[in-house]
């Protein structure tokens, strides 16, 4: 695994960690959303940023939590 690659995994387990801290169990938004839930409607952001050219190689943004919350409350029928 390179360093970018290895960066990005990191990336995205902290976001999934951080989103996971506003939406599961015990959260500031609790919705009961599974960290397998989240880790799901995180990739689908993660994707379309990439495919859009909304996001940077980096990953996902504090400001993608709306779109995740939607994702997690319509896929998952959670709220």
């Amino acid at each position: 695994m390179d360093c970018i690659s290895s960066s990005l995994d990191e990336n995205m387990k902290n976001f999934q960690n951080y989103v996971f801290s506003f939406y599961g169990e015990g959260g500031i938004e609790d919705i009961g959303a599974s960290k397998e839930q989240i880790y799901q409607a995180t990739l689908k952001v993660y994707e379309y940023c990439l495919e859009s050219g909304e996001s940077d190689i980096q990953g996902p943004f504090t400001s993608d939590l709306q779109l995740i919350k939607e994702i997690l409350i319509k896929e998952f029928k959670l709220g």
